[in-house]
């Protein structure tokens, strides 16, 4: 016989008599929507209902419901953001970002709907027809003159895991007739482990000939330790640093480090949210190669973002 320690946990949804519901089944519905809440900040908490909480489900519900219909029948859209070399002003790629408008929800938050596609496992046909468009943008491009270009795509951690995640890949590539050097896959940090089979994916990926950027770095919880051993082209700093950079020492210090860490490892930099002139003089003298961001462009659609590659980067550069 051996004992064993149990440690409980709970979440919990606490709604009023009379002021949630005057009935018990409209304080258990309160209830249950504050439960959720309390599951959604991190479980083992509580919640007490508000109003509003019953909003917010409503429209989660009416997103999910909806969200389906929009990947299959491919009601959404893409705009781009260009990625300029910060000194010479050369546009070198664009990164697809997808957008979705719909009748009655209008503009729906990517942050929403990309959320609801993981939770409702559509976010692998999500993310299939993003790349299957982007890169057939790109081809579009291409065939215009515009052959240096580079496109950008987020993956999401769990499709990145994918057993079948590279075999995808090459589809795309396959399909679409592009070169493998000109796609370039974005990940989050949160993959960033010393996992074999993280590492596994990321030289798999490298053998295809694609290009990889770790996402969103510094705000996440990479191990340095796998930077070491990842086969990726690119550290994306994150436009939390960048806001910060001109009003903080400390966050133009860890941009600073970041920017030489990524060098000595062999990784090219790219700054995201620059808006201001004077973030790109800070950024340039540090040594980042490249910026994302709106003081050079919004992210915007593909006739709109075709004008760039047309017009001298000086004319767009202070807008």
């Amino acid at each position: 016989m051996y004992s064993r320690k149990l440690t409980p946990a709970c979440s919990i949804g606490i709604a009023y008599y009379p002021d949630d519901g005057e009935d018990l089944l409209a304080l258990l519905k309160a209830g249950d929507t504050a439960l959720y809440t309390a599951k959604e900040n991190g479980k083992n908490q509580y919640a007490f209902y508000k109003a509003e909480l019953t909003h917010k489900a409503e429209y989660r519900f009416h997103v999910e419901q909806n969200l389906r219909q929009a990947i299959e029948k491919q009601q959404l859209s893409l705009v781009y953001q260009p990625q300029v070399n910060i000194n010479t002003g050369e546009i070198f790629g664009v990164e697809a970002l997808a957008r979705w408008l719909h009748p009655q929800l209008g503009e729906v938050s990517p942050n929403d709907f990309i959320a609801t596609a993981e939770r409702i496992g559509m976010i692998k046909p999500l993310t299939e027809w993003v790349l299957r468009t982007a890169c057939g943008q790109l081809v579009v491009w291409k065939k215009a003159g515009f052959s240096t270009l580079r496109m950008a795509v987020n993956i999401s951690p769990s499709l990145f895991l994918d057993k079948e995640f590279v075999l995808l890949i090459k589809r795309i590539i396959d399909e679409t007739g592009i070169i493998p050097a000109e796609l370039e896959l974005e990940v989050t940090e949160s993959i960033v482990q010393t996992d074999p089979r993280n590492l596994a994916i990321f030289q798999d990926l490298k053998d295809l000939g694609v290009f990889l950027s770790i996402d969103d770095f510094g705000t996440g919880y990479s191990s340095f330790a796998s930077l070491k051993h990842l086969k990726a082209d690119y550290l994306k700093i994150d436009k939390y640093f960048i806001d910060d950079m001109l009003v903080d020492n400390q966050a133009l210090t860890l941009i600073s480090s970041m920017i030489e860490m990524g060098h000595k490892l062999g990784y090219g930099i790219i700054a995201e949210g620059v808006e201001k002139s004077e973030q790109l003089d800070l950024l340039r003298s540090l040594g980042c190669e490249a910026i994302q961001g709106y003081l050079f462009s919004k992210p915007a659609n593909a006739d709109t973002i075709s004008k760039l590659f047309v017009y001298p980067v000086s004319t767009n550069w202070t807008q």
